[in-house]
């Protein structure tokens, strides 16, 4: 069975590390001079060397030579997340007293050390105290944030950080001339920039493609790994600065009919602005940009970054947009559930539902206000504070206002997708019982879908009240920071 090229290629000694030059320049002088410390930590992202060097270290402090993945006697790795409990670490403390077999110093490598119990750390924290002159700790985690300040305080910490692409490209080509794969420089800048610079990641991308095909492309690279196509992403951008919001829904559409993942989409959304930035040529303005990224950096902890992403890149390209709205013709709308009733919110609710309807009842009479545009754009303004996506997908539609003598609120959606997910019976609710809220009450709400011959409509553009117009953090917590996610 073949070796992975990550495992293959692991580093064994200083020299060979890449990307951490000043950490491999600090142990090489401090094992130069023999000025060993009893506890290390090295903190950085996943993939970036803190284990190899750990290893590389406990070898070379014990004049070991390092050949393979197989530790010596004196050389102990623990996994935290699978010994995290106190129970594991007062075995540790206790076989720490007991001196090595064969070599000067028993090292200890504790990975993703921050996984340990609070409990454990005490326990820890006690024999880096008062450590055996014949032991030393390093200690390697992602999350330093994690660890006590006690533990901290008794370690020499070492920042790793991420390879640049150009130090990820140099190694990746020396390893695929070493192992005769056929790669063009393209490719190899492609892997870079989705191994976000881990050069673990680098590798196993590299070893997943290298067996589908002789010479290597950067379609193929593509087609692999599911990146979106260079052209969709500047589609986008060109979508959002055009305000023709119909093109990012199809573009998006069109995407995950490719099984194009929202998530890559994303990255790569927030890799162009930001090279655009850095250029002094942003696609859009400055203000815009940043609460863009922001808001792209939300995607991949949505559990429907899909759903996310289309509201995210709509939200981006209204905020560019005037505070117009276009009026449709009449036509003819399919309904797909039965309108709901709007009755004003009581001291006391009992609400009656169905799969199909629900309606909102009081005993006591409130005063009724007719429902307008004005009061619908308030309506927006509190849904915003407390549903996010329902009103980045309300502001998209088109409030039908001629049937409103008749005691009928229609909401007119040009996409299926849009429509199906307001009509939804509790995201309806959101809009009755706001609307109530407001004094609005004896219509019936109905969702229904705009023709496709008629023109598109144009979302309304719902300012945020004045004490928050100019507070940048206020509005990107409102339009995304608590996003309720359809299911």
């Amino acid at each position: 069975m073949g070796q992975a090229l990550y495992r293959k290629y692991r580093s064994k000694k200083l020299d060979d590390i890449v990307g951490q030059k000043p950490i491999v320049t600090a142990l090489a002088n401090a094992l130069k001079n023999g000025q060993i410390s009893h506890a290390y930590l090295f903190t950085g992202p996943r993939g970036v060397g803190k284990t190899s060097i750990a290893r590389i270290l406990a070898h070379e402090i014990n004049n070991i030579p390092y050949i393979n993945d197989e530790m010596p006697i004196d050389i102990i790795e623990i996994d935290a997340a699978s010994n995290r409990r106190i129970d594991e670490i007062r075995d540790l403390r206790d076989k720490v007293r007991i001196a090595p077999v064969s070599a000067k110093f028993k090292v200890y490598i504790i990975d993703e050390v921050h996984m340990l119990t609070r409990e454990a750390f005490n326990a820890l924290l006690k024999t880096l105290e008062e450590p055996p002159a014949h032991v030393i700790f390093i200690l390697a985690t992602t999350e330093a944030h994690k660890l006590p300040e006690t533990i901290i305080s008794r370690t020499q910490r070492y920042n790793f950080k991420l390879a640049s692409p150009e130090e990820v490209i140099n190694h990746l080509r020396k390893i695929a001339t070493q192992e005769k794969i056929t790669i063009d420089d393209a490719s190899l800048e492609m892997i870079a920039t989705h191994s976000g610079g881990s050069m673990r990641d680098a590798l196993s991308l590299l070893d997943q493609i290298r067996h589908s095909a002789s010479n290597i492309d950067v379609s193929l690279v593509r087609q692999n790994f599911g990146l979106p196509p260079a052209d969709l992403i500047l589609k986008l951008l060109d979508a959002i600065k055009s305000r023709e919001y119909r093109l990012i829904v199809s573009q998006l559409q069109q995407a995950r009919d490719d099984s194009t993942s929202a998530t890559l989409i994303a990255e790569q959304l927030i890799q162009k602005i930001r090279e655009a930035m850095m250029a002094q040529k942003p696609f859009l303005p400055l203000k815009n940009s940043v609460e863009l990224v922001q808001s792209l950096l939300e995607v991949e902890t949505s559990n429907r970054p899909d759903v996310q992403l289309e509201i995210v890149l709509i939200s981006a390209q209204q905020n560019l947009s005037e505070n117009k709205k276009s009026i449709i013709s009449e036509a003819h709308f399919q309904d797909i559930e039965p309108p709901l009733t709007i009755s004003a919110i009581p001291k006391k609710l009992k609400i009656l539902s169905t799969d199909k309807t629900a309606t909102i009842s009081q005993k006591a009479e409130a005063t009724q206000i007719e429902l307008s545009a004005e009061v619908w754009s308030k309506a927006l303004a509190k849904i915003r504070q407390s549903h996010n996506t329902i009103y980045g997908i309300l502001r998209m539609a088109e409030p039908d206002f001629d049937q409103i003598k008749n005691n009928l609120f229609i909401l007119k959606f040009n996409f299926p997708f849009h429509q199906k997910r307001i009509n939804e019976t509790r995201n309806k609710q959101v809009i009755i019982s706001t609307l109530a809220s407001l004094g609005v009450t004896g219509y019936k709400l109905s969702c229904e879908l705009s023709p496709k011959d008629q023109p598109a409509i144009r979302p309304i553009k719902n300012d945020p009240p004045p004490e928050q117009a100019n507070n940048p953090i206020e509005q990107i917590r409102n339009v995304f920071g608590s996003a309720e996610v359809l299911e």
